[in-house]
Parts: structure tokens; C-alpha cells; sequence
């Protein structure tokens, strides 16, 4: 009966897609093939190949007028690769296990880069003419040098080009104002930050006004906008009820005349490359006697920002300011030094800022650029290791793929089948690969000092980036499976089914190629953590020129008044706190250590030609500053008590550095003393020359310094104590301090914690590359894991034999790891001139940095070596251990080895 009916389906599909004409002739060989196949096969099987056989006949034309067929057949295939997928994923637990495993860390060390790249990369890209702000650089010249190259200039700048060229549609000035400490209903709230800004500044920033009008906010003196946080702080308001903020007065430091709240504005971004909590009209600083913030064409301590309009040209705008700078400053002749102004785009803003004075957040972008090459670099380690893999398996394959074969599977099927697999794996590591970012989130967002979301920053993405990182991700698993796809599929059956299987020699080497590259990435990345490592620790451990250990700093009395009274409080604190038990000495100064300095930019010597200018820092210190922090003179004298003055003009003397000593083009530190410092209408004597130290981090260079015997109300006070009694000491100086400053709040640090907060940006990359250098290690092994296991499956019967004939495990280890050995070898000699010429670069933004010795790449080249030696050897050494008899007895070789022997 069941050769005379073929199933149902069997005769439906044959109606469905034979056409009329050729059906009886066709139809009749296909059922005739069927019925040998039902008896051979069984039913289902013969009827799955009269589906394959038809297809041979028809063109696909004729195929996709019957849509339903064509749906049938493509369910019938995905439904085979999926059951097939799954069954070798659950065949092969362990092998599917590392393959998760590896794809996994890679795509998470990758997702958590990205995290990181794309925040870094976002920053004021929220602002609505983003692509069309500008802010005005300068650069200044002295005697032909290089001076200054800063974000800093006079305040008539951004009006003057505003009004002198059309290109510019608007600009907008501030100027920092430091901490807004605020007096709001007799309660006090302090270091919350503040900016000076104009009338024009919500103009040009698109940053979100919850209440007040965006126009004429900061358009009157007194006036101020605080962020939400703020109104919340101050007020006890929420967003509903925000706008009653309008309106209220708050007192800002030792300021008798409140300040009224004209706006709230949304909490500043994460990524805005400018941070405050409460922005100050700019009028105030006008309309409290400084005109010259309006129009001083020397009063260097303004930042100004313009819009150009659409179209207009910012490079050709650029090429004009040479002319607009010898109009107004007339080569050195108004400021002191010749003026050169530029353009930066505010989309380098925070990636790309190496100037002085600047207030921006900013970050390094070759750091940040370095990081997603990593992430690039572990993300293909990944892939890599998954071809490995997979080939490895190329044995136990073969077989399957010449049986499919054998009952006509074509080529395109058995690659589809394989891409399937590749991707179902790529699926489970993609999941394994977020609950892993899931897991490591507060960790990562730790490190870097953001919070991170990978949700938050796929919705900030936009098309084009969601395409992009789709089309990473996608192109990842098909290049991933197409290799180990056709690989796999291009087996003849009958050689695999004879046992005779013949290895590829471009496979061959293109498996070399792949673990030369992971090597060669692992190394270099080693390297890369050791050099970075060797030069934050340099950093921190260098001789300063100056002992800031073991020394509190209480910021400086904001609130007091400056009246004659003043010093001598000041005195009087200090002299009670060098009298308590544990406190060495105590020091007031306008800066501390680790703190940008002040600029002199028209400096003179008295016996020296009138044309000569100098440029110098200056910072203000008491007479006990030099000993607090073990600075010593050189020549002359420190500073005394009868030194200082109340009237600043009153003040005499000054003490310099070794590099003023330098800069003023004295012969040596005795000339020095004893010569006159002009400063406009102000001189100084020199009475001392103390020794060079290092005021900022030695990521800059050490620069002339001219002390000068000063106090100031927001001076802070540098106590050295006894290290052991820190804890103990902290309250009886806040009750010193509360004593002589009441109303002022008590706040401390210790300078070593100050100082050293220089080098975060530093430290956060070596952190970050080490963990992932770790990752791509271990991703790099799981690969030479894949390798060696082919390898040993592939030579199984030569090792049987070579034990039969009496070798040994460590012959047989030797033997099959050297070549991987030597591949790892080749790896480790590549990655040298890589780690080289890429850390030399990392390097020269470092004016004190170290050398690139023999042993930072000598050491990671026998890490690498190392940890790949252990790897092979233990893979090879379980297929070693095999009982030769096990391999060699389905063969017929034991008896050829009996008889050798």
C-alpha cells in the first residue's frame, strides 16, 4: 500500500509545485525515488529529500508563485537548525561552555567600554547650536617665547569681535567666582560652585530653565540662577512648586546686599564640560566699581564663548584675528606680551583641552581613544577564539557533515546550519554579556566616577550610532561563523567517512595568523599596564622639592571681614595652634600646593632695559609657609613678621625661586638678592631665593614663582601635625578655629589627599586598562586552549604510537607545544615596537616622566610566554595521558607496533 499512496504531504507538495506541463513526467521520477527512499530511509526521512530533490528541478521563479511552500520549506529549516543548534550545544557542555564563556567577557568588556567612550564622547551635545559654539583661546608671547596658552583673556574680548565681525551671531562671557558659600534664613550652606556669567549666556547654552525667563534672567546686578539641587537645599521646594524660588534673596559670603533668585535652571549634565550650582549676573561685578571688567584690555581672568552663524567659516574667521590683535594690543605694547587668539570647538571642549587656567571638566582623549582600541582589540580576541574553538572540533564534525552530505544536503545548507550555530552562541554569550554588565555596573561606574547606564546610553544613541554599534555586533557573528561554516562544509563525504581527513594549509596558517594576533594585543597590552603603573607610581613617589606629608589643610575664614583686625586674629589662631600638643607649625597662603598659581604678565628688574617684560606666577605666604612645608632658601632670607602689611601697596620685599632666579637673567641666586621688582607702580625687594618645587603635579613643568608676604580672608591654613594623632587632633582644631572665626563653617582636608587628586584621571586609566588587560589575557588563553586541543586531536594517533614506542610525557609535551610556543614567540617580538612607539607617544605628555628600560618589555614578554606555556602544556599533557591501546586498537596499529618492537 505504501508504495501505490505516498504520504499526503508527499502528494500535496508535488501538486503545489510541479508545474501542469512537466507534472506526470516528473512527478512519476520523483515518486519512483520516493518509494525506494520510504523503504531505505523510512517515511519521514524520504519525504524531507523528495522536498530537496524537487527543488533541483524547478527554478525559483516557479517556487515563490506558491508562497506557502516556500514558508513551509524555510519553517522546515530553521526548525532542523535550531534542534540540531541545541542538541550540540547540549552534546558538548563543556566546549559550548567556554565558548559562551569567552565570547561573553569579551562582549562585556566591550559593552562596558562602550559605556565609557560613548559618555566621554557625548559631552554638550546637548546644547542646540553644539556644532556652531566656539570658545576664544589665546596664546602669549614674551621675548619670542611662549608664554601662556590658556583659555583665560581680557573681558573686552568677545564684545569686540562680536561687533567687529558678521560671522558671529552672539558670545557670552564668565568668569569663575568660586565657592558660593550662601546665607539663606540665617542658615548657612557652603561649596556649592559659581560662575559670573552675562545676560547672554542662556543664548548660547541650551541648559533647561525650570523657572524665570531665559532672556533677562542674569540681565541685573544682584541676580542670580540656581540649579535644582539648590532650590531644593535652600528652599525645601520640589519641581512642582520650583517657581516659588523666584523671587527669594540669599546672601553670598561676607556680602551685605542679598541677591535675588531670577531663575532655576535643571541640574547640570554629567557630560557639560562646565559645572556649577548657581550662576551670578555678570553686572554685579561691573556695578560694584569694576568697570574694568567691562572694559579692561589687561585684566586677564575672563573666558568667552561666541556663535557663529549657520555657514559661516570658523578657520577662515581665525585667519582675521592677526589683525585683530595688532589693532588693539599693538604687538606687546597693551598687555605686555604680543597676543595670538584662536578657535576651539566646544566638541573638543573635554576630550582635547591642554590649557592653562582652564575650568572645564576635561579628560585625555588619547586616553579615552586608547580605550575603545582595547575594547576593539579584546572584542576581535573574542571572535578569534571562536573560530579556534570551533575548528578545534573539526574532527568530530566532519563526520556528520559527510553523512548530511551523503543524503543530500547541499553546501549552502551545512553553512546556514553552522552560521545558526554561530549565532545561537553569539546569542547566549550576548546574554551572558549583560547580566555580566548588570553584575560589574557599580563597580565600573566606581572606577570611572560616573554613573554609567548601558540602557541610558543606547537610548542617547542616535540612528546612525544604534546602526553602527547593530552592525558591529552583527558582523561579528557572521565573520565569527562564516570561516569554521564553509570550513566545516566543504568536507568530501567519502574521504571523511573513510576516516581519511585532510587538513587545509590555509586554515592552517590563518589559525597561526589569529593566535600571533592575540598574543601580540595580550603583550602589548601588558606592557602598556606596566609603563602606565611605573609612571603613576614615579609621579607619586618623586621628590617634590617640598614635604607635604602629615600636613591638615582648614580652609580659610570666607566670612570674615577684611579690616585691621584681621592679621592679628590670624596670628593669634596660629600661635594657639603651634602651642598644642601634636601640631608642629602653621601656615597661612593665598594657594596651596597642587593649586593653579596667579600670573604676572608685565614684571621688570630695575636695572634692566624698560623693553624687557617677564611673566611669572606669584602666590601670597606668611612667614612661617617656607618651613611648614620644608622649602629651603638657598640664599638671603625668608620672610619675617615685620614683612607683612595690611595695605597691600605698603608691602617691600619678595622672595623668588631658582627659576625666577633664571627668568630674570640673573648669573646665580647671590645676584639676585637685593634687586628690584617692578610691577607697574609697585616694587619689591628681593631679600631670598628659595629651591625649586614642584607647586602642580609633574604633569607640568616647574615654573619662576615670586613670593610675596600676604594674608587673605579665603587663605587656608596649612597645619603640620603628628601623623599618629590625625584623628585625635581634627576636633581640637575645629574648637581653635570656631574660636577665633565664629559664623564660619569648619571644613579640613590634608594636603597629600589634595595634591595627589592630580593625577585621578591617571590613576582611573591604569585601573581600567589592568582589569581589562586581565580579561583579554584570559580570552587570549581560552583561544590557544581551542588550538592546542585541535592540534592533540589531530596528531591522537602519532602520540599513541610515540608512547607505544617508548617516549615520554615531557617528549611528547615538548613535542607538540613547540610550535605554539614559537607562534607566541613571534607574538611577543611584534608587540615590542607596538608597546614602544605607542607608550613613547603616552609619554611625552609628561615633562618628568621615565625611561623606556630593557625590562618593562623583558617582563611582560616572559608573563606572556609564561601563561601560554601553562595553558598548552595542560591541554596537551590530558591528550598525552591517554592509554596508547585506546587509540591505536580500532586502527590496527598496535599489532604493526607489537612487531616493530
Amino acid at each position: 500500500m505504501q508504495e501505490e499512496h505516498p504520504s499526503r504531504f508527499a502528494r500535496k507538495f508535488l501538486r503545489w509545485i510541479c508545474p501542469e506541463e512537466l507534472r506526470e513526467e516528473i512527478e512519476g521520477d520523483l515518486v519512483q525515488r520516493y518509494y525506494r527512499d520510504v523503504k531505505r530511509i523510512g517515511e519521514r526521512n524520504a519525504t524531507r529529500k523528495l522536498v530537496w530533490s524537487a527543488l533541483k528541478f524547478f527554478r525559483p521563479g516557479i517556487l515563490l508563485r506558491n508562497k506557502f511552500t516556500f514558508q513551509l520549506i524555510n519553517t522546515m529549516m530553521l526548525r532542523n537548525y535550531l534542534i540540531i543548534a541545541f542538541r550540540n550545544v547540549a552534546k558538548n557542555k563543556v566546549f559550548s561552555a567556554i565558548n559562551v564563556f569567552g565570547l561573553g567577557i569579551g562582549l562585556a568588556a566591550c559593552l562596558l567600554i562602550f559605556q565609557f567612550v560613548t559618555f566621554e564622547l557625548s559631552y554638550d551635545k546637548f546644547h542646540d547650536k553644539y556644532d556652531r559654539i566656539y570658545r576664544v583661546t589665546n596664546d602669549r608671547f614674551q621675548n619670542g617665547k611662549l608664554i601662556q596658552h590658556g583659555t583665560i583673556t581680557y573681558p573686552t574680548i568677545g564684545p569686540t569681535m562680536a561687533k567687529d565681525y558678521a560671522e558671529i551671531e552672539i558670545y557670552t562671557r564668565l568668569m569663575p567666582s568660586g565657592a558660593f558659600n550662601a546665607r539663606v534664613n540665617d542658615e548657612y550652606f557652603q561649596d556649592d560652585q559659581s560662575l559670573m556669567v552675562d545676560e547672554h549666556f542662556f543664548s548660547v547654552f541650551s541648559f533647561p530653565l525650570l523657572a524665570g525667563e531665559r532672556l533677562s534672567a542674569l540681565k541685573d546686578g544682584h541676580t542670580v540662577v540656581i540649579t535644582e539641587d539648590l532650590a531644593r537645599k535652600y528652599f525645601n521646594l520640589t519641581r512642582s512648586n520650583i517657581v516659588d524660588a523666584l523671587g527669594k534673596e540669599i546672601y553670598w559670603g561676607s556680602d551685605k546686599q542679598p541677591y535675588k533668585v531670577t531663575g532655576v535652571c535643571a541640574n547640570v549634565p554629567d557630560n557639560s564640560h562646565l559645572q556649577f550650582d548657581a550662576l551670578v549676573s555678570y553686572r554685579t561685578l561691573i556695578g560694584e566699581g569694576n568697570n574694568d571688567a567691562d572694559v579692561s584690555w589687561k585684566w586677564s581672568d575672563f573666558r568667552h564663548y561666541i556663535v557663529l552663524k549657520p555657514g559661516a567659516d570658523y578657520q577662515s574667521l581665525e585667519s582675521k584675528f592677526p589683525v585683530f590683535s595688532e589693532r588693539y594690543f599693538k604687538g606687546d605694547k597693551v598687555s605686555g606680551s604680543v597676543e595670538k587668539f584662536y578657535l576651539q570647538p566646544l566638541s573638543r571642549a573635554h576630550l582635547y583641552s591642554d590649557y592653562e587656567y582652564d575650568i572645564a571638566r576635561t579628560a585625555s582623549g588619547k586616553s579615552v581613544w586608547a580605550m575603545l582600541v582595547i575594547a576593539i582589540f579584546i572584542l576581535v580576541i573574542a571572535w578569534i577564539n571562536y573560530i579556534n574553538l570551533t575548528t578545534s572540533r573539526a574532527l568530530d564534525r566532519a563526520k556528520e557533515v559527510g553523512l548530511r552530505k551523503v543524503m543530500g544536503a547541499m553546501k549552502s545548507q551545512l553553512v546556514g546550519q553552522f552560521i545558526f550555530e554561530s549565532a545561537l552562541i553569539s546569542c547566549l554569550a550576548f546574554v551572558a554579556a549583560i547580566l555580566c554588565v548588570q553584575a560589574c555596573q557599580f563597580t565600573f561606574n566606581d572606577i570611572v566616577g560616573h554613573q554609567l547606564s548601558l540602557w541610558h546610553v543606547l537610548s542617547e544613541l542616535n540612528s546612525s550610532g544604534i546602526f553602527i554599534f547593530i552592525g558591529v555586533m552583527l558582523g561579528g557573528i557572521l565573520l565569527s561563523g562564516f570561516y569554521p561554516a564553509f570550513m566545516l562544509s566543504s568536507y568530501q563525504p567519502v574521504s571523511v567517512l573513510k576516516g581519511k581527513f585532510q587538513r587545509s594549509s590555509s586554515g592552517h596558517y590563518l589559525r597561526k595568523a589569529l593566535v600571533i594576533f592575540q598574543f601580540t594585543a595580550s603583550a602589548t597590552l601588558i606592557t602598556g599596564t606596566l609603563i602606565v603603573s611605573k609612571q603613576l607610581r614615579f609621579m607619586n613617589t618623586a621628590d617634590l622639592g617640598m614635604n607635604i606629608n602629615d600636613i591638615m589643610i582648614v580652609d580659610g575664614p570666607e566670612l570674615m571681614a577684611w579690616d585691621s583686625t584681621f592679621v592679628e586674629r590670624v596670628e593669634n589662631f596660629k600661635y594657639e595652634l603651634v602651642h598644642t600638643n601634636g601640631i608642629a607649625s602653621a601656615a597661612t597662603s593665598s594657594r596651596l600646593p597642587g593649586d593653579r598659581l596667579g600670573r604676572g604678565f608685565d614684571f621688570r628688574i630695575s636695572n634692566q632695559p624698560t623693553e624687557s617684560h617677564y611673566t611669572t606666577s606669584f602666590l601670597g605666604a606668611d612667614y612661617h609657609f617656607f618651613d611648614t612645608y620644608g622649602i629651603s632658601v638657598i640664599t638671603g632670607r625668608k620672610f619675617v613678621v615685620t614683612d607683612h602689611k595690611v595695605n597691600f601697596d605698603d608691602i617691600t620685599v619678595a622672595v623668588i625661586n631658582q627659576n625666577a632666579v633664571k627668568l630674570f637673567g640673573f648669573a646665580n641666586a647671590e645676584e639676585a638678592v637685593g634687586q628690584e621688582i617692578i610691577d607697574g607702580n609697585r616694587k619689591w625687594t628681593i631679600i631670598g631665593v628659595v629651591n625649586d618645587f614642584h607647586q602642580e603635579s609633574l604633569k607640568k613643568p616647574m615654573e619662576p614663582i615670586v613670593f610675596l608676604p600676604t594674608y587673605s580672608t579665603y587663605g587656608p591654613t596649612s597645619i603640620r601635625i603628628a601623623d599618629a594623632r590625625k584623628d585625635e587632633l581634627i576636633p581640637v582644631v575645629e574648637t581653635i578655629y570656631k574660636k577665633f572665626f565664629p559664623g564660619n563653617a569648619f571644613r579640613y582636608s590634608f594636603i597629600e589627599d589634595r595634591y595627589y587628586a592630580q593625577y585621578m584621571d591617571e590613576k582611573r586609566f591604569a585601573r581600567i586598562i589592568s582589569i581589562f588587560t586581565g580579561l583579554g589575557i584570559i580570552i587570549s588563553c581560552l583561544g590557544l586552549v581551542g588550538l592546542s586541543s585541535y592540534t592533540a586531536v589531530q596528531r591522537t594517533k602519532e602520540i599513541g604510537i610515540r608512547k607505544a614506542l617508548g617516549a615520554s610525557l615531557l617528549n611528547i609535551i615538548t613535542l607538540l607545544s613547540s610550535d605554539f610556543m614559537k607562534l607566541v614567540a613571534v607574538a611577543i617580538l611584534l608587540s615590542v615596537p607596538i608597546a614602544y612607539f605607542s607608550m613613547d607617544s603616552w609619554l611625552r605628555n609628561y615633562p618628568y616622566r621615565i625611561s623606556l628600560q630593557w625590562f618593562l618589555f623583558m617582563v611582560p614578554m616572559l608573563v606572556v610566554f609564561m601563561i601560554a606555556a601553562f595553558t598548552v602544556s595542560f591541554q596537551v599533557l590530558k591528550t598525552a595521558r591517554v592509554n596508547p591501546a585506546n587509540t591505536l586498537k580500532y586502527e590496527g596499529l598496535c599489532g604493526i607496533v607489537n612487531r616493530c618492537t
